[in-house]
C-alpha cells in the first residue's frame, strides 16, 4: 500500500478536527482525506457496506477498512507516531476494549466536537465545500 483514502463525516468538527490533525503527522504512507458527503466521493465510494455511518478507509491495492475498530487501527498504522499503538491495540486480548472505546467515541462524536472544537474559518466552511486541502489547513 502507498496511498490510504480517509473517508470521513464532514458534518462532525471532532472528525475535521481529526483530519487537520492527521495532515499535520508523518506518515508511512500518503494519506488523503475526503469528506462522506462530497458528491464525487459518494459515487466512488458510496456502495460500500456502513459507508455514511462509519469512518471508511481505502487503499491503493483495493483494500476497506469499515467503522470501528478496523479503519481507526488502520490509520494509526499508517501515522508514524502511532504504529507500534495500533498493534497493540488490535491484539486480541485489547481488541474487545479497543472495539468498545472507539464505538463509544464514534456514537457521541458531535457532542464530544461540541466540547473539543474551538471555531475557526475551516469549520465555518460549509461541511460539504470542504477538500482535503482545506481541512489540512
Amino acid at each position: 500500500m502507498k496511498k490510504l483514502t480517509v473517508i470521513f463525516d464532514g458534518d462532525c468538527a471532532l472528525c475535521r478536527h481529526s483530519v487537520r490533525w492527521l495532515a499535520k503527522q508523518r506518515t508511512h504512507v500518503e494519506i488523503e482525506t475526503v469528506p462522506a458527503l462530497q458528491a464525487e466521493v459518494k459515487a466512488a465510494y458510496g456502495h460500500i457496506p456502513g459507508y455514511g455511518d462509519n469512518m471508511v478507509c481505502v487503499a491503493d491495492d483495493g483494500r476497506v477498512w469499515v467503522g470501528p475498530p478496523d479503519a481507526y487501527l488502520i490509520v494509526m498504522w499508517a501515522v508514524r507516531g502511532t504504529r507500534a499503538l495500533s498493534y497493540l491495540l488490535s491484539a486480541p486480548v485489547l481488541k474487545g476494549l479497543t472495539t468498545m472505546v472507539i464505538r463509544m467515541v464514534t456514537r457521541n462524536r458531535h457532542l464530544i466536537g461540541k466540547f473539543t472544537s474551538r471555531r475557526c474559518e475551516v469549520c465555518a466552511v460549509a461541511p460539504a465545500q470542504l477538500s482535503s486541502a482545506e481541512a489540512a489547513t
